[in-house]
């Protein structure tokens, strides 16, 4: 029996939610130590944290990026095994064990194909999600708080809800129609201008016009950067305990000065106002372009660490005319969706599932294929691929083959753990295929261009191969004299008429 676990990435922080237990909250740091395993969060979450060690941050932004992450003491790491080493550390954190639990793990809705599909060979490759041979499930952020808030809130059974998950580095808005299995109308609209990243660093500024301008603070120093990353965690907290106080007074340091900062709910909302507005005309123009409005929605859901300020619910509401609703603890619903996808089993929907295993059958050790469901589909703009089988993995060679009775041997395989694979479906005879005009075509034309140039060549190779004419060994003959070479007169042809007669001679008196 696995137990299950629901797991969420966010750039900000890592969410773990067990049945029976409180959510466990980290950010997302890593610390790296040469001789444990590497843990999660800050020292003010983890009383543990007290051996320093190399902090890691930055690295979900950075799944899928071929370039590493190098550490302040030079050494380059993969961003990808990074983050699946923080899942890890996030299991242990909330008491739970790889080997007995059913993971789900609900990542950012507005990922690529390429970066989810980067995530899961992470997963591959490390021991403490597959040595129970269950391969940890990917699903949508959005479908995950979706299902959370449906469970806690009992939402219309059909209709177009608005999902607003207000993250640390930006705002994510996705359309998703309730009928059946909570089907992804758009894709996710990223909206990065309003955040908490962007309500933190407005209220660092409003401490940097109290305290700045006298302290003469070296940004580039050593103590410079502590201070302002301790001033950062600082507005960080008033801003969220805002949330659910009217006014909060926190203690500040920076460069030699020291003072005491108060801030009202009033002073927060008007540092986000243009923020949120921007943020309302941006999903004003998404309803646009998908032919909706606001009227066609049945209700507006906000998630996330923003979605607990009070004005942001109030200006939805206002602008929107429709109801604006949220669950009781908006920054966990994506992890305590996860967790009732993982709790549903075998029974989970198609478009969780990221892969299915092999069953055996109780008579003979057969195996049986089980139902459909072996596809992960995250929304409409972010599908996977289906799950590898042993003899498609890149690293054959560390996948144990299916158990047979004839191959077990106990002795030589005390662990007796295996990956789990995937239905493979039986070889089909390959279809005879078709010849397309045009490939015979150029067929035909590189036949006749062939021999084209095998005649030629041939040609060429007689004319070189023919034999010279013979030279003649005899002296050539002397060439006749000149004379001999004048034509002599020839005489003329005779004629068939007789010449005239002449007269007779006319006898001379002269003598002689």
């Amino acid at each position: 029996m696995y137990d299950p676990l629901g797991l969420s990435i966010g750039t900000t922080n890592l969410v773990a939610v067990r049945d029976g237990n409180p959510p466990v909250s980290r950010r997302a740091v890593l610390t790296l130590y040469p001789h444990c395993a590497p843990k999660i969060g800050l020292p003010v979450e983890d009383p543990d944290l007290v051996e320093p060690g190399v902090l890691m941050s930055g690295f979900v932004e950075r799944i899928g990026d071929s370039v590493a992450l190098v550490s302040s003491d030079g050494s380059a790491h993969d961003p990808d095994l990074l983050t699946v080493e923080a899942l890890d550390a996030m299991v242990a954190a909330a008491g739970a064990d790889a080997a007995s639990s059913e993971i789900s793990i609900a990542v950012p809705s507005y990922w690529k194909p390429s970066t989810a599909q980067a995530l899961r060979n992470g997963l591959r490759t490390h021991l403490g999600f597959v040595r129970s041979g269950m391969a940890p499930r990917l699903v949508s952020d959005a479908i995950a708080s979706l299902t959370a808030a449906n469970a806690e809130l009992c939402l219309a059974a059909t209709g177009v809800v608005g999902l607003l998950d207000f993250g640390g580095s930006g705002t994510s808005a996705t359309l998703i129609d309730l009928a059946g299995d909570f089907k992804p109308l758009s894709a996710t609209m990223r909206y990065t201008d309003f955040s908490g990243d962007e309500i933190d660093q407005a209220l660092m500024l409003c401490v940097f016009e109290e305290l700045g301008h006298g302290s003469g603070i070296d940004p580039a120093s050593t103590a410079a950067v502590g201070q302002l990353a301790r001033l950062r965690e600082q507005c960080r907290a008033a801003k969220e305990q805002l949330s659910s106080q009217i006014a909060t007074e926190f203690a500040v340091e920076l460069g030699g000065r020291r003072a005491t900062m108060r801030l009202t709910r009033d002073e927060l909302g008007d540092l986000i106002q243009d923020r949120l507005t921007g943020l309302i005309y941006a999903f004003d123009d998404m309803l646009c372009r998908h032919r909706k409005g606001w009227s066609d929605l049945c209700a507006v859901v906000t998630v996330g660490g923003g979605a607990s300020i009070p004005l942001v619910n109030e200006r939805l509401s206002v602008h929107s005319r429709r109801p604006v609703v949220s669950p009781s603890q908006p920054a966990f619903a994506a992890a305590a969706g996860a967790l009732l996808l993982a709790s549903r089993g075998e029974d989970i929907d198609i478009r969780t599932r990221t892969s299915i295993g092999l069953l055996a059958a109780s008579s003979g050790g057969d195996i049986t294929e089980l139902p459909a469901g072996d596809l992960l589909v995250i929304d409409e703009e972010a599908l996977t691929d289906r799950e590898l089988a042993w003899s498609q993995t890149e690293y054959p060679g560390d996948i144990r083959v299916p158990y047979t009775p004839e191959a077990f041997d106990e002795d030589s395989n005390p662990a007796g753990w295996s990956m789990r694979l995937n239905v493979i479906d039986p070889p089909r005879e390959r279809p005879w295929r078709r010849l397309r005009l045009s490939q015979l075509i150029v067929g035909m034309s590189a036949l006749v261009a062939m021999t084209a140039i095998g005649g030629v060549a041939y040609t060429l190779t007689g004319i070189e191969n023919r034999q010279a004419p013979p030279i003649p060994s005899v002296a050539p003959v002397p060439l006749p004299p000149v004379s001999t070479l004048v034509p002599s007169p020839v005489a003329p042809p005779p004629t068939a008429v007789p010449p005239p007669p002449t007269a007779a001679p006319v006898p001379s008196t002269v003598a002689p």
